[in-house]
C-alpha cells in the first residue's frame, strides 16, 4: 500500500447535533476483540462514562434500541453483522448519534464507505485514548449546554 491510500489514525467528519439531552454519557462498544473492548470500557468508565460493550453487530443493534446511547464505537468486522450492517441500521434508528468506527482497517475505500455508510468518524486501532476519551467529552458537553 502506498502511503497516499493509507488514512488518518483518527478522523471527525461530522458531529451530529442531538435532539435530546442525555441524562448520562452512555457509551457502546460493540467489537469482538474482547481484550481490547475490556481495555477500552476500563478507560472510558474511569473517565466518568457509563459504558456497555457487546461483541456482534446484531447485539449493537439489539441493544441501541434498548438503552439509547449517545455515542457507538462500532468495529467494522464482527460477526452476526458486522460494523457497516449494525451502521446501517443504527442509523435508521437514531440519526442524532455519535458513530464511530474504531477498527484496524488503514484503507481508504474502507474509510469512504464509513463516511457513506453514516458513520461521523473513523478512529484506526490501536487508539491514542485520551484523544477518543477528548472527542467523547467535547460531544457530551456540547450537548449538555
Amino acid at each position: 500500500m502506498q502511503q497516499t491510500d493509507r488514512v488518518p489514525s483518527q478522523v471527525l467528519w461530522q458531529i451530529p447535533v442531538r435532539t435530546t439531552r442525555a441524562e448520562e454519557p452512555r457509551v457502546l462498544i460493540a467489537d469482538d476483540d474482547l481484550n481490547a473492548t475490556r481495555a477500552i470500557c476500563l478507560a472510558l468508565e474511569d473517565a466518568d462514562f457509563s459504558v456497555r460493550a457487546v461483541h456482534t453487530g446484531l447485539d449493537a443493534v439489539t441493544l441501541v434500541r434498548k438503552w439509547r446511547p449517545g455515542v457507538v464505537l462500532l468495529d467494522l468486522t464482527m460477526p452476526l453483522g458486522d460494523g457497516w450492517e449494525a451502521a446501517e441500521a443504527i442509523r435508521a434508528i437514531d440519526v442524532s448519534m455519535l458513530m464511530l468506527a474504531h477498527t484496524s482497517r488503514t484503507s481508504r475505500e474502507d474509510w469512504t464507505r464509513a463516511q457513506r455508510t453514516g458513520f461521523n468518524g473513523y478512529f484506526v486501532k490501536p487508539t491514542e485514548l485520551d484523544g477518543m476519551i477528548a472527542v467523547l467529552r467535547d460531544f457530551f458537553a456540547v450537548r449538555e449546554s
